[in-house]
């Protein structure tokens, strides 16, 4: 079963941010001429490290690109740039729009940014969702070849049918349902999908992504899976925070994950 509800206080994402304040990278809103809606922040550290593209979780409907400095200066402090896109919000848009925007701006921002090395998506709880259909959906961007990677935080990948009432509305129409699943689109062509998970995990539970690590490997694909332990569902994004990130065993992992997949960095002698 998928429950959704309040993650963390916005207060206390102040204060990480806070602290975030002090990485050495720069950061730079990016939006688009042509649609208001399409907005992002980059965080720049380096031409010759990978990219990140990170989408927020929220239960599809809270939480800002701001919100998420904290992350962007980890994956900073680990090696990498990072993008984090606004993403749109349910009730005013049901999902199918909240997924193609927000693989609309993956393409317009590599294209913006003249991002021309390795490209992975992550994401958290709802954000890991998209992250996993943009990564498994060949239909949705044009990149998704460049993809070296997908990282998924506690995501739901296979929650249908759903337990929340208004998802029923948000993932609707009733046709529409099978695209809310990325189970439902495991292929062997899709980029390398490592997925993370909180053992102690009570909204979203730590079977979804079992499910999509073993469907994608059965398709052929390429996918493994941690379990942490001590983490519940907001503790996979917590570590992100200058105060956890030190010694924490995932930050550690996705570090791993993203140095020993990437290629741009080896083709420019980094």
């Amino acid at each position: 079963m998928v429950r959704f509800g309040k993650i963390y206080e916005r207060s206390g994402l102040a204060l990480l941010n806070g602290l975030a304040r002090l990485g050495s990278y720069e950061l730079a809103e990016v939006q688009s001429s042509e649609s208001s809606q399409l907005k992002a922040d980059y965080y720049f550290t380096s031409n010759d490290r990978p990219t990140v593209f990170f989408f927020h979780g929220g239960n599809w409907r809270s939480y800002r690109k701001e919100d998420y400095r904290f992350v962007a200066d980890t994956l900073g402090s680990i090696g990498a740039n990072t993008v984090i896109p606004d993403l749109l919000k349910y009730p005013e848009y049901r999902f199918s729009t909240i997924l193609e925007a927000a693989a609309k701006s993956l393409d317009y921002l590599v294209d913006y940014l003249n991002l021309n090395g390795d490209i992975f998506v992550m994401g958290h709880s709802s954000g890991a969702q998209i992250a996993a259909l943009i990564a498994l959906d060949s239909g949705l961007s044009k990149f998704r070849a460049r993809l070296r990677g997908m990282i998924g935080l506690s995501g739901p990948y296979d929650f249908f049918p759903f337990s929340d009432e208004d998802h029923w509305d948000l993932f609707g129409p009733e046709a529409d349902f099978p695209r809310s699943q990325p189970v439902n689109y495991v292929t062997p062509s899709a980029p390398e999908l490592y997925l993370l998970h909180g053992a102690v995990d009570t909204r979203v539970r730590r079977g979804n992504s079992k499910s999509l690590m073993e469907k994608q490997l059965e398709a052929g694909g390429k996918a493994s899976r941690e379990v942490y332990s001590d983490m519940g569902h907001a503790d996979t994004i917590l570590s992100f925070s200058r105060l956890h990130r030190r010694k924490n065993a995932l930050v550690r992992d996705i570090q791993y994950f993203i140095n020993t997949r990437k290629t741009f960095g080896e083709k420019n002698g980094s």
